[in-house]
């Protein structure tokens, strides 16, 4: 595992480790400690995660399903209908396809018995996986309760990386008054419905994206987006990762959009002026001029300016004989760029 990979499951998870050899332990299997000596694999991990994960869910079928009053204890549900629940939320299929989901058993290490028998297939390995990487944010966190409910939460919803980034593109294309966003996915040949037969509660609460065979010609899953006539296709290692890129690329749009219609109402004469209302608005963010000032070689002076814009990424310089006229010319390269946002 490199540092990215490293990065993607942290941000994933919503969890920032102190020891990273902890989380590198969780993703390393048994075959490849017993043919590395001195390395540690992930199966004593694996087994506190384990038991985490099943006081986390009871947890919550108590505030769920348990009402405390002065005549005692009573749920809406009985002793029988809690064990099935449990085995509905917390079953080797239900993570597995989490790990799946995030496309996390990509960054197993493994052994080469492993390796041969193809192990980050298995729906018991990335089970195993599941509950190792809970493990590791015990030791990691001290057994920190709050953190470990947090977890536990965001594997099994999987609603973490920019979790709100769905409610955004929804929120704002009601605010342009767009169609509301219509999310699909494919149905490749080999798409396996059974995989996901059974009970309702399991799909609707905790799986929401369901699952759907990867693209034959690019190896990577595909999510889909459309608002109106415009569709958005995003592709990722998991079908998590291919939610969120369709997200993402539908957000991106929908930001442009909302610039142009704003650009559309301001006098773009004077374009310090307009960056400044688009910044204090929120539109853009982290909006700053640099200026320096240096001599031509018959000893005149020259003002330079430089325009930062966070999400922007250009060289908005412009030279004059004054501050302010320099600052007027490098604010409107920005403007440009934003009104050609299309275009760009």
């Amino acid at each position: 595992m490199n540092r990215v990979d490293l990065d993607y499951v942290q941000s994933s998870i919503c969890y920032r480790f102190e020891n990273l050899n902890l989380l590198i332990q969780a993703f390393t299997r048994k075959s490849y400690s017993e043919e590395n000596p001195g390395t540690e694999n992930n199966e004593v991990l694996e087994f506190y995660g384990d038991e985490i994960l099943d006081l986390y869910v009871t947890k919550l079928m108590y505030k769920e399903t348990g009402k405390v009053s002065e005549k005692g204890f009573t749920s809406s549900k009985s002793e029988g209908e809690l064990t099935k629940l449990k085995s509905a939320i917390v079953n080797k299929r239900m993570l597995a396809a989490c790990i799946q989901n995030f496309g996390f058993e990509k960054f197993l290490i493994l052994g080469n018995s492993d390796i041969q028998n193809k192990a980050f297939e298995s729906p018991s390995v990335r089970e195993d996986l599941f509950e190792a990487i809970i493990g590791a944010v015990a030791v990691d966190s001290g057994w920190n309760n709050d953190k470990l409910d947090e977890v536990c939460k965001n594997m099994l919803q999987m609603t973490t990386i920019n979790g709100y980034l769905e409610v955004l593109v929804n929120e704002k294309a009601h605010q342009l008054g767009l169609e509301r966003p219509i999310y699909s996915h494919p149905h490749y040949e080999g798409y396996d419905l059974s995989a996901f037969s059974g009970d309702l509660f399991t799909p609707r609460i905790y799986h929401p994206f369901k699952s759907t065979a990867k693209n034959p010609e690019t190896g990577l899953y595909d999510y889909f987006v459309s608002i109106g006539e415009k569709k958005f296709i995003g592709s990722g290692d998991g079908i998590y990762q291919s939610f969120l890129d369709c997200n993402a690329k539908a957000f991106k749009y929908l930001c442009r959009l909302e610039i142009a219609k704003m650009l559309d109402t301001m006098d773009l004469t004077n374009p310090v002026s307009v960056l400044h209302e688009l910044n204090q608005k929120k539109v853009i963010m982290l909006l700053g001029y640099l200026f320096d000032e240096y001599h031509d070689k018959d000893g005149n002076p020259v003002w330079r300016c430089t325009v930062a814009v966070e999400g922007l990424y250009g060289d908005f310089v412009a030279e004059g004989i004054s501050k302010k006229e320099v600052k007027q010319k490098a604010a409107a390269m920005v403007v440009d760029v934003l009104v050609n946002a299309e275009e760009n």
